[in-house]
């Protein structure tokens, strides 16, 4: 999604909280640094309306049981990236013993956390449930400004987007792609269980996603005079022929030699200041 708002916007800067997080309290303090504002942000940080006003923004929200596994599945494969490795090991223990004794904010509705604009998220202890008013906040975000769609529908999701924002075609390169079912093999079926009992908020968003998605698709029909399935085929065609494709990665290979070199300032800015 970056590599596609990289392309789309001539001054797009992605900040992650690994960059930031200890000197920023939000991502406008994080952006401001910066020596040019950029045009595009794209955030891995909780949605604060308040930080952002008259913004335009997307997001994808997936399935509440797949995404949690998934993160779990991504977060056991690489746990030193996620979690402080002097407070968690994850090593030999059972998800169930996690949820009981050290539970963390991906765990719990992180959908809705990002969303409603939670103060914890992903690696972070959990110490706070969500609550339906958190729920509704993320309702109140899907239904304002926010462009939200269904991963599911990823591509009907940009056709979506590239009308509102008026973009020009984003093509795309499927990338960090897991083998599917892989994580669910290696739950249980009490733990699996256990998981939709901590994450009933963020199947209630999923399905208002789904139902206000649906209704942008008509609009979406009825504007450009093509059904979804149609518009959907063709675009699929133009992103995977070679030609789109072959210019995909040049860019990607081009931009991504400057990522490492803005990492690398962001931490000389949090080292200075401190």
């Amino acid at each position: 999604m970056r590599w596609i708002l990289d392309r789309q916007y001539r001054r797009f800067q992605y900040v992650i909280p690994q960059w930031f997080h200890a000197g920023s309290a939000t991502v406008s303090d994080a952006i401001g640094q910066g020596k040019t504002f950029p045009v595009s942000v794209g955030a891995h940080r909780p949605l604060v309306v308040a930080d952002w006003p008259d913004f335009r923004g997307i997001t994808s929200v997936r399935d509440s049981m797949k995404r949690v596994v998934s993160h779990w599945a991504h977060v056991q494969a690489e746990p030193g990236a996620w979690l402080p490795p002097e407070q968690f090991d994850v090593a030999g223990r059972s998800l169930l013993d996690l949820l009981e004794s050290q539970p963390l904010a991906l765990f719990d509705n992180n959908q809705v956390r990002y969303l409603s604009g939670a103060a914890e998220y992903d690696g972070m202890t959990l110490t706070s449930r969500m609550e339906k008013g958190d729920l509704q906040k993320a309702l109140d975000a899907v239904h304002g400004g926010l462009l939200a769609a269904p991963v599911d529908d990823f591509d009907a999701a940009l056709l979506w987007w590239a009308h509102e924002l008026d973009w020009s075609a984003p093509y795309y390169r499927r990338i960090n792609v897991r083998k599917k079912g892989a994580a669910y093999l290696q739950l249980t079926a009490s733990e699996l269980s256990a998981l939709e009992s901590w994450n009933r908020l963020d199947a209630s968003l999923v399905e208002e996603v789904g139902v206000v998605f649906r209704e942008k698709i008509v609009e979406l029909e009825k504007k450009t005079g093509l059904p979804i399935d149609q518009q959907r085929e063709a675009f699929r065609r133009r992103n995977e022929s070679p030609a789109v494709q072959a210019r995909l990665l040049m860019h990607t290979a081009s931009r991504g030699l400057k990522h490492p070199i803005r990492a690398l300032r962001s931490v000389k800015r949090q080292v200075t200041s401190r």
